[in-house]
């Protein structure tokens, strides 16, 4: 093989560099010309290839005030490569200046006689994985902070109340209940900090100013209403400026400096009723204010931001007002305590029950629930269901949303609960764990149950004179075909069509009420999927002459479940492909083998489905109302019974439809193992 036709050109190289999927860029002579720059490089930058030719100060200017240009011509310069990881650069991209992080590498090229012909740039945004790094060390510190903050304010509210209590004893008892009311805060705010989500919305929500400087700049960077109020600002005028623009009302006082000691020293200072001047509404007011200064650093033990805590203390409010003010909080607090919620570790299973989760179960505030006796409260017909769902959700990561009665502990009072939760995957060396929230649904429930005992006992009323009607329809059609009156017994044979309609339709809302009471059952057998579907195909040619059946027999599979619960749900398709599709048009039932699962499907030539339509279309009593249906009878249980046939058997139902082409409705069994 000839070795040197197989050497590329220097356009090659170039050609085959520009193809890479990491930003890649070449730079000639010390004035660090661009030589080349592909596409993934110029997007960094936020150019075109305009700029190929030119060199990178005039190419990207925003890279003159920052050190990329003085390593480039280092490089140049030496010889030797130079290498960063997760280095800051601000772009100019889409007309704003962005700060993004990279991992890149300036390697000198040399020639023959070891000096630098090129530099080969090669770089990788790393700006995404740097602040999801960063943002969780300062969600640590800032919890721990906040804690520390909440610790100290409940001290000084001891101290308030015991020097009150000295002269006011009829205070005494209403201290002590808003020490309890303030340990019971303190609970709730402990448990909400366990997330980084949780501690948005307490710093959102708490009840001391608290806001994010970000840099030496002390841009604003995060600001709570609390702090806005104290400031006398608005959210627009501070967000994303410096203090020093954002308040000028601080440029002789000593805060700016004390942030910036912070910041250079990187130790928290802690200023306890330190006086200052205030902005309000156009003038300045005296105030004081208790605040901590925590600096936030990142994983390299550099200052990145400054997390600010104020409190202003300008005016303590008579003791009795603080506390009805604290006792106000607390009782908003009971009464918006309308959910439960639990925490389950993945691992160890410790379980970690809210108040009000233990009130719906029957316990008492201060008393231990158990996981495995709690499981025991929920009622035999829905226990198995429930610990099979919680198993599955916490291994298989499947979605948990379950609704059951629950006997409480001690009322043993029958409740309808709806549990929803997911896992939380591990995170700072915390293990997974599966939490989520629980409602009393009682009284919706029990509403459902007696509307759906209802419409049993209705329906089932109504089959009585309907069986009888029909009998005496059979009795007048056999008189009026003995006597050859062939009006009449056409005219009957259409009342007995309308009246197996009807019965239809009270069979649906039959099975409709015992679905949902929970009084259906499945009369599992094994059986052949196979002849199942060859026996209603054979019933469907001989009965409908109005379409074109093709039956495509698959390999004999076998089904353990209710077989004529799913001979209802095949029945129930065929006969809407009959009823939503044009009399002559071709309907098409067969059944496959997929990720281990028997799949069926029935196809049309009918009307179609919107995809606005389709996700409701399994809803209870949903029907698609277009000029094309207002003809068709129905009340829209037939394919709501079907999902829920199919959702008892561990399988899924769907549709696959455009409008005015076709549908092709399907359902998947678990096959029985041989």
């Amino acid at each position: 093989m000839n070795h040197s036709n197989a050497r590329f050109s220097d356009r090659q190289l170039l050609e085959i560099l520009a193809l890479s999927k990491d930003a890649t860029a070449i730079y000639s002579s010390e004035d660090i010309t661009i030589e080349m720059a592909n596409d993934a490089m110029l997007g960094l930058w936020g150019k075109d290839r305009s700029i190929i030719g030119l060199n990178l100060a005039d190419a990207v200017p925003a890279l003159k005030d920052q050190p990329f240009l003085g390593f480039l011509k280092e490089v140049w310069r030496t010889g030797i490569t130079y290498e960063a990881k997760e280095s800051s650069a601000t772009l100019q991209i889409n007309g704003q200046l962005q700060t993004s992080y990279f991992d890149f590498v300036y390697r000198a090229i040399k020639n023959n006689n070891g000096e630098t012909c090129c530099i080969l740039h090669t770089a990788t945004d790393v700006t995404e994985l740097v602040l999801s790094r960063t943002a969780r060390e300062k969600t640590a510190t800032e919890n721990r902070l906040l804690n520390e903050q909440l610790t100290t304010t409940n001290q000084e509210l001891s101290a308030v109340n015991e020097e009150l209590t000295a002269t006011n004893e009829e205070l005494l008892t209403l201290s002590n209940q808003v020490l309890l009311a303030q340990d019971e805060l303190q609970k709730l705010y402990d448990k909400l900090l366990e997330s980084e989500e949780r501690f948005r919305a307490i710093f959102d929500q708490a009840p001391l100013g608290m806001c994010l400087l970000r840099g030496r700049e002390q841009v604003i960077e995060l600001a709570n209403e609390n702090i806005l109020k104290i400031w006398g600002r608005r959210y627009e005028e501070v967000i994303d400026f410096p203090q020093s623009v954002a308040r000028p009302e601080l440029g002789n006082q000593p805060i700016l400096q004390w942030l910036d000691e912070t910041f250079t020293s990187g130790t928290t200072r802690i200023n306890t009723e330190i006086g200052i001047k205030l902005y309000d509404q156009g003038t300045l007011r005296d105030a004081y204010i208790n605040s901590v200064y925590q600096p936030i650093k990142d994983n390299h033990g550099t200052v990145t931001s400054i997390l600010v805590i104020l409190e202003d203390v300008t005016q303590r409010v008579e003791q009795k007002k603080r506390e009805e003010r604290i006792q106000e909080m607390f009782n908003m607090a009971v009464q918006s305590a309308n959910l439960g919620t639990w925490y389950i570790d993945a691992e160890t299973r410790e379980f970690v029950p809210s108040l009000r989760l233990k009130e719906l179960f029957g316990y008492y505030p201060d008393e231990i629930m158990p996981y495995d006796v709690a499981i025991t409260q929920i009622t035999d017909e829905y226990r198995d269901l429930v610990i099979k769902a919680v198993e599955n959700s916490i291994n298989k990561g499947e979605s948990y949303d379950l609704e059951y009665p629950i006997l409480g502990y001690h009322d043993n009072q029958l409740r309808w609960v709806r549990a929803t939760g997911k896992v939380y995957q591990p995170e700072d060396g915390k293990h997974a764990h599966f939490s989520g929230t629980i409602l009393d649904i009682t009284e919706r429930k029990l509403d459902d149950i007696r509307k759906n005992d209802f419409i049993a006992i209705v329906s089932h009323e109504l089959k009585t004179p309907l069986t009888s009607a029909k009998a005496y329809i059979q009795v007048l059609s056999a008189k009026a075909k003995k006597v050859q009156d062939n009006f009449t017994a056409a005219t009957l044979d259409k009342v007995d069509a309308q009246i197996n309609k009807m019965n239809t339709l009270i069979k649906g809302f039959l099975d409709v009420a015992r679905l949902e009471s929970g009084k259906i059952h499945l009369a599992t057998q094994t059986f052949n999927l196979q002849d199942l579907l060859k026996e209603v195909v054979d019933e469907s040619i001989l009965y409908t002459n109005s379409h074109q059946f093709t039956y495509t027999p698959c390999q004999p599979i076998n089904i353990t479940g209710d077989r004529e619960k799913i001979l209802q749900v095949i029945n129930n398709l065929l006969s809407n492909a009959v009823k939503y599709s044009p009399q002559g048009k071709a309907i098409e039932i067969s059944c496959t083998i997929e990720n281990g699962m028997a799949k069926v499907w029935v196809k049309d030539e009918g009307m179609g489905v919107k995809p606005e339509d389709q996700a409701k279309l399994f809803d209870r009593f949903y029907r698609v109302e277009t000029k094309h249906t207002q003809t068709i009878s129905g009340f829209g249980i037939g394919l709501y019974l079907c999902a829920e046939i199919i959702k008892r058997h561990h399988g899924n139902i769907g549709v696959e439809s455009n409008a005015d082409t076709g549908s092709t409705f399907w359902f998947t069994l678990p096959i029985t193992a041989e």
